[in-house]
């Protein structure tokens, strides 16, 4: 009986031994998804005044949204970014570690920050000029990426160490196309490029935040409006783009064109062309409607606070990031702002050593939250009000019907 038992006491050691090492490594894969649950450290600015280049890129946390070469981590954790965060549910790389209605949830709502540009060749991409302009005052670029350049605090120093950081240099030669801008239009038309580009004409401004336009193909969401290669690219970056595209960023959805040398000039001659201005209508402000029924606050976290501001405003309770909008970043210094409970929300945020409470509303008499929701729809159309923040920061504005709901509950009282 113990020679015959040998052999089965020994494949339930090997057995034992095969399963520790496999629940080994499943931990050791999945420990940044493991880390979502717990505290992580606070990813603020250290300093008021970044000094180098690198000082900067740390400073207004680059790695919160980029893959940024030369820092460590090039990435910032799982926890603390939204990018790689998205990019693991859609993976399926949180399916084992959470509930399937959570992780079915997430999945439905997955339409903004599921990829952010490179930044390794940016300095083939763009001239400096223009980014240093553009970190200042952030504009859509890519229409339907569903999301943009936060309007950080920067100013023109802080602007140009960032674009040293990335070696971006370039700037126009002075040198004019010399191409045929009528024979590069017709290339234009040949090679449907307008089935992934704008060109001036894009919705952006009847989008709201959430909008199934953010979810069509990945080629058409990452394309840039062509409004701006003008003032975005100098003639020899776009040269090289149009010639060959992938080896300027090996994950672009580009294609590459066998163009002949007159065809890139001609193109590249059509693409400089100034598209005519034309003169906005101004919008009159947007004044929330009271909704005639009570708004309670389950409703307002659903469709707005646990939806989507309490990424970026949680408290210290919260495992994972507390976000930029609680402790600090961008260039901000943190408001201890937690819109991820209703206690945290009638707390308001914290100035001159003191939580201002709600409503903390502005001289016209609106509270500072709605007011802060209408200002992203006028950073949209580009302005921007000195004093406040337009939010969500750095996507498209939410829907109206939503500010009603928010600034209806408020004026109501914020019943729970």
């Amino acid at each position: 009986m113990a020679l015959r038992s040998l052999p089965l006491a020994s494949l339930a050691g090997v057995f034992i031994l095969v399963a520790t090492a496999g629940g080994g490594f499943v931990l050791w894969r999945d420990a940044d998804v493991l880390a979502l649950r717990m505290p992580t450290r606070v990813l603020a600015p250290t300093q008021r005044t970044p000094e180098s280049p690198r000082d900067a890129v740390e400073h207004f946390q680059c790695n919160r949204c980029h893959v940024v070469p030369g820092i460590e981590p090039t990435s910032a954790r799982m926890s603390e970014n939204c990018v790689t965060c998205h990019q693991a549910i859609s993976a399926g790389r949180l399916d084992l570690w959470y509930q399937k209605a959570e992780l079915q949830k997430w999945n439905e709502h997955l339409t903004h920050l599921v990829r952010t540009p490179d930044l390794g060749s940016l300095g083939q991409r763009v001239k400096r000029g223009w980014l240093t302009s553009w970190l200042q005052a952030p504009h859509v670029v890519r229409p339907l990426y569903g999301a943009t350049m936060p309007r950080m605090k920067i100013g023109p120093k802080e602007a140009g160490l960032l674009a040293d950081y990335f070696q971006v240099t370039g700037e126009e030669s002075g040198e004019p196309a010399r191409g045929d801008a009528a024979a590069g239009r017709a290339l234009y038309e040949k090679n449907a490029c307008a089935s992934c580009h704008y060109r001036g004409d894009s919705p952006l401004e009847s989008l709201r935040y959430g909008a199934p336009e953010f979810l069509g193909p990945s080629a058409r969401r990452r394309a840039p409006d062509l409004r701006h290669v003008r003032s975005r690219m100098s003639l020899s970056q776009l040269r090289s783009w149009l010639v060959d595209p992938s080896s300027i960023l090996p994950d672009t959805e580009m294609p590459t064109f066998p163009f002949t040398p007159k065809e890139v000039e001609d193109l590249a001659t059509f693409l400089r062309e100034p598209l005519p201005e034309v003169a906005a209508e101004p919008r009159s402000p947007y004044r929330p409607r009271m909704l005639q029924r009570e708004v309670h606050y389950p409703e307002v976290a659903q469709k707005l606070s646990r939806h989507l501001c309490f990424h970026c405003h949680s408290d210290m309770t919260r495992p994972g990031d507390q976000g930029p909008g609680n402790t600090g970043g961008f260039g901000y210094e943190g408001v201890s702002l937690d819109l991820a409970t209703r206690d945290g929300i009638l707390r308001g945020i914290k100035r001159d050593g003191q939580f201002r409470g709600l409503p903390d509303r502005m001289e016209d008499g609106t509270p500072r939250l709605v007011a802060s929701l209408l200002a992203r729809h006028r950073e949209m159309d580009g302005q921007s009000h000195p004093g406040v923040l337009g939010m969500p920061m750095g996507f498209p504005p939410i829907p109206d019907e939503e500010i009603d709901l928010i600034s209806t509950w408020i004026e109501q009282g914020a019943p729970e």
